[in-house]
């Protein structure tokens, strides 16, 4: 069959996928959102990691990327969808297959892929030869919100997806599994551009907060333009050397203070 007969049902695959995406980060920037209004209303309760004030016309140019980004996503998965056609099988038909204990470890196998894919493709795209063509955008909003999630220019977006195929190819995982894992990880990372922080002030010294990644953290990225470069976790950074050495007194006391010039790429 030619590529026109196969065309109405790429499209249909094309816009449910677009839908299922669109729909996941809506529901996870509206909910931040939510916290943000529920927060002001509640005056000192939740500082604003930054004091400074996000414009409207950041607001627009991070809806336009968002839209795109969504876009890119979805259609990254039709082609693979394409590529592999029946000949891959991307996930396993019962959860009897590999039991109960392997389907909640196969989420945290997930996220430990994505971190880590994430960390090191993340740093490369700071690299003074790559950061204009890839990650600029995204630093153009150095006071971050949930919608700058996913403002990012749309080379940058082919890269994130890199994650995904890695853990839809290698990673045996039923749907639901992976399921949960999408919306985890989209939740995750509006949180970590909050611009507030959730978790406790002493959590940047706990035996187990200090090795989780946190919307200080990820705000701190965006206010200097370095350090902090993981997803979920601060291993890859604490072990690289790439943490801040400031953290912990910034996450103490819940303020972020910008001292790298603007977009600068390390």
């Amino acid at each position: 069959m030619t590529l026109s007969n196969h065309l109405p049902l790429l499209l249909r695959q094309l816009g449910f996928v677009l839908m299922i995406e669109a729909q996941r980060y809506l529901v996870c920037v509206v909910l931040g959102f939510i916290a943000w209004a529920w927060w002001r209303r509640k005056a000192g309760s939740n500082l604003r990691l930054q004091s400074k004030p996000i414009h409207r016309n950041q607001l627009a140019r991070e809806m336009f990327y968002s839209t795109t980004s969504i876009f890119i996503f979805a259609l990254v998965s039709i082609v693979i969808m394409v590529i592999s056609g029946k000949s891959h099988r991307f996930f396993y038909a019962h959860f009897s297959d590999h039991g109960w204990p392997y389907f909640v470890l196969s989420i945290l196998i997930m996220m430990g892929v994505q971190d880590t894919y994430f960390y090191w493709t993340h740093r490369l795209m700071h690299h003074r030869a790559l950061f204009r063509f890839f990650h600029r955008t995204h630093h153009l909003s150095t006071n971050p919100n949930p919608l700058t999630t996913y403002s990012i220019n749309p080379l940058e977006a082919v890269v994130d997806a890199g994650g995904s195929i890695l853990i839809l190819y290698f990673v045996p995982k039923h749907l639901v599994a992976y399921l949960i894992f999408t919306w985890v990880n989209t939740a995750y990372a509006v949180y970590g551009h909050l611009g507030h922080e959730i978790l406790p002030a002493s959590w940047g010294r706990h035996w187990f907060g200090r090795w989780i990644n946190t919307s200080v953290a990820h705000n701190i990225h965006h206010a200097r333009a370095r350090y902090h470069f993981g997803w979920y976790f601060l291993f890859w950074d604490r072990w690289m050397n790439t943490i801040d050495p400031d953290y912990e007194a910034q996450m103490q006391v819940r303020r972020v203070a910008a001292r790298a010039p603007v977009n600068s790429a390390t």
